[in-house]
């Protein structure tokens, strides 16, 4: 497997828009619900410009097809700038090989350098996989948001977790 990542502008959005749309039928765990998702190039194409400004996405890409990514956002509101929250989204048949690694050391890396003091996400409790990537990056669980979810005709449990970074 040779996958190789690429960040922010060099980002394509047609192709990240089919990625995100494949893993939202793949996974029940991607918040959008299969078809779910609309397109709107240049919608995504200003969330992509405006990346190196607010966060950064980063995205795996083989042979021309992008295979999984990240999006951190960060916000301008001078309380809550120093936090990130991030998503993370692996086709499944790349998953398992350490592109979920790849993202996050890569992530952690551009926070300790951008003056970022915070990384936070949410996570489904039944998501071991995630969630055990997560811990092994520093990650801990803050709180749980009961039945934040409804999907397969039940309420699913959210994790709170996040990383304070020196």
């Amino acid at each position: 497997m040779t996958v190789k990542i690429i960040k922010n502008t060099q980002i394509e959005a047609d192709k990240l828009f089919e990625l995100m749309s494949t893993l939202d039928k793949e996974t029940t765990y991607m918040l959008y619900q299969p078809e779910e998702r609309k397109y709107d190039r240049k919608k995504l194409e200003t969330f992509i410009q405006n990346t190196s400004e607010h966060g950064q996405i980063l995205v795996a890409e083989e042979d021309s097809i992008y295979v999984g990514y990240v999006s951190v956002h960060v916000s301008p509101l001078a309380k809550i700038k120093h936090s990130a929250y991030l998503v993370i989204g692996v086709l499944s048949a790349y998953a398992g090989h350490g592109l979920g690694s790849e993202f996050l050391a890569q992530v952690i890396d551009w926070a300790c350098v951008s003056g970022i003091h915070r990384l936070e996400l949410t996570v489904v409790t039944e998501n071991s996989a995630a969630i055990g990537l997560y811990k092994k990056f520093g990650f801990v669980e803050e709180g749980v948001k009961k039945d934040s979810l409804f999907m397969n005709g039940k309420f699913y449990d959210e994790f709170y977790m996040a990383r304070i970074l020196d």
